[in-house]
């Protein structure tokens, strides 16, 4: 059985069909801590940056989310003395994505062209720079996206920490405790992991594992934490820890090449970018991952993003205004690394 994409992208947000050659643009960013905004001036050579509370309607609930969204557009809109004039604007959000969204910003902000999309989408145009590729996330949970040439699209993965999220922090943190346990009740190897564990939880011995894990409960970001223990295991030597780490990134890798397969890349060069704390902080891991991708896809050119999450709706809604040939991306780099620099120092 031949199944739809899980994950569609609007063929509008790609080819500008529906853009009208405005040059401000407004992308977001909402995650579960925060939901930043920026607004890009591309005749000014501007952006503009807002923050608010988080927009992710799983986390603190719509009514919540959708406040923090307006008054991210309306911190940014102030900061640019903008009161009209805007073309599109992309909200990236971590979570459910509902219509309701959409139609609630449009009209309090009476926008002409609103795209709601997943997180996950923002992450692919920044790892590609809107180019055909795939983005592999592995953070405190994982994804995989991609989109090829015609604009199809097509994601693996992202199904949570119960279902799913293999490769992730999660993964690695909630495997790393149980190769602990198995050692301990001698139903697996010898491993530093035990001690580590101990360490980690602050535990008089790793028999207490159970009680903090279930009773207190440890949370997703607290099990995934633990992954950079396994990390260090696995680079002192612990033959456990690499093995996690050995099938964290074959894992992916199979995401990715479903991924592949689905959209029929492969056959020319294309882009894996690398996107999360985990890939971005482990060697181990990126190595694995870029062994186990090779050997089906040997074209496949992989890259860590330079630019935060936030220009992945940015340079969506370029896309969407239909101005993407004129997009200096060198220059837009410098000048968003140079607001984010100056927001951060306020």
């Amino acid at each position: 059985m031949r199944f739809d994409s899980l994950m569609a992208i609007p063929p509008s947000l790609l080819d500008g069909s529906r853009g009208t050659g405005c040059p401000r643009v407004l992308g977001i960013d909402g995650g579960a801590t925060k939901t930043a905004a920026a607004l890009l001036d591309l005749d000014a050579d501007r952006v503009y940056l807002g923050e608010a509370g988080p927009s992710n309607a799983d986390a603190v609930g719509a009514e919540t989310a959708l406040a923090n969204l307006e008054e991210a557009v309306a911190v940014v809109r102030a900061a640019a003395d903008l009161e009209d004039g805007i073309g599109a604007a992309v909200i990236a959000v971590a979570g459910t994505v509902s219509p309701q969204v959409e139609r609630e910003v449009s009209g309090a902000f009476g926008l002409d062209h609103v795209y709601v999309i997943n997180d996950v989408v923002a992450a692919w145009a920044v790892g590609t720079l809107c180019e055909p590729g795939i983005a592999v996330i592995s953070g405190t949970g994982s994804h995989v996206f991609g989109v090829n040439a015609s604009g199809g699209s097509w994601r693996t993965g992202g199904w949570g920490h119960v279902l799913g999220d293999e490769g992730s922090g999660y993964w690695l943190g909630l495997h790393g405790l149980k190769a602990a346990l198995a050692y301990r009740d001698a139903s697996g190897p010898e491993t530093l992991l035990l001690d580590e564990a101990v360490v980690e939880y602050e535990l008089a011995a790793v028999e207490d594992l159970p009680t903090v894990f279930y009773g207190k409960p440890l949370t997703k970001d607290e099990v995934a934490r633990f992954a950079i223990r396994v990390e260090q295991a696995a680079t002192g030597g612990d033959v456990v820890a690499a093995r996690l780490f050995e099938r964290a990134g074959s894992d992916l890798a199979v995401q990715i090449q479903a991924v592949v397969d689905s959209l029929g890349l492969g056959a020319e060069p294309f882009v894996v970018a690398l996107v999360g704390s985990v890939l971005h902080g482990s060697a181990i891991l990126r190595d694995q991952l870029e062994k186990h991708v090779s050997a089906f896809a040997p074209l496949a050119q992989f890259v860590v993003p330079q630019l935060p999450p936030i220009a992945g709706s940015l340079l969506l809604a370029v896309r969407a205004e239909g101005l993407a040939t004129s997009l200096d991306l060198d220059r837009f780099r410098a000048t968003l690394g140079e607001a984010v620099r100056a927001n951060a120092a306020t």
